[in-house]
């Protein structure tokens, strides 16, 4: 017999089946939609460089139709680089915020939980807290 959990529609648009695996060497990296919403992003700089999310309402509409505030993500940076170069977790032009600081040293990762803040459209907004 099923349990409830396994009848219960999910309370958003978009399930995840995993989390892309988004490779760069000494390259900024803009991610998409898809992978601001669930990626490990192995980076390898040669000089600091940094890792975008797009804007907001791209964001929101990854999520699909049901997004709502409160739903959350995950985005993890893992640094490759060498001894003093950096990988900077940034927001995207809008709708984006970063919390925590984004910088991610080398030899190290961080996982950055993201919360939709704000779904109407034309204010769409999301807030990446570091963990």
């Amino acid at each position: 017999m099923a349990s409830i959990f396994e009848l219960e529609k999910p309370a958003f648009g978009r399930s995840s089946t995993g989390k892309a695996l988004v490779t760069a060497a000494n390259v900024a990296v803009v991610l998409t939609a898809a992978e601001s919403v669930g990626a490990i992003v192995v980076h390898t700089p040669t000089a600091n460089q940094t890792v975008t999310t797009p804007i907001g309402s791209s964001i929101i509409a990854e999520l699909g139709s049901q997004a709502q505030v409160g739903q959350t993500f995950e985005v993890t940076v893992v640094n490759l680089g060498g001894a003093s170069f950096t990988s900077t977790f940034t927001a995207g032009a809008s709708g984006v915020t970063v919390t925590g600081g984004g910088i991610v040293a080398h030899g190290t990762s961080v996982t950055f939980i993201g919360r939709v803040t704000n779904v109407t459209a034309g204010s769409e907004s999301v807030i990446y807290y570091r963990s």
